[in-house]
């Protein structure tokens, strides 16, 4: 997630590095169709998510970054 958002950032500008990355990105996406999760149905589970931003925190374009993980807690 972390490589396409920072891929995303150059998408009005992109130069040849970039739609390298971008290859790489769906390499490793074609490699991995056969992953997944399996959540067994008598586990109870609830959703839980955390956010945080930081204001002009990006070094590059001094934009907010705003970053976000959400997450299954078993019950």
């Amino acid at each position: 997630m972390f490589s396409v958002c920072l891929c995303a950032r150059f998408q009005s500008n992109p130069k040849k590095s970039h739609f390298t990355a971008a290859k790489r990105i769906l390499k490793y996406l074609q490699g991995t169709t056969t992953v997944g999760l399996w959540y067994p149905s008598e586990v109870s589970l609830d959703l839980v998510g955390y956010s945080n931003s930081d204001f002009a925190g990006c070094k590059i374009d001094r934009k907010a970054l705003v970053g976000h993980v959400t997450c299954w807690d078993q019950v």
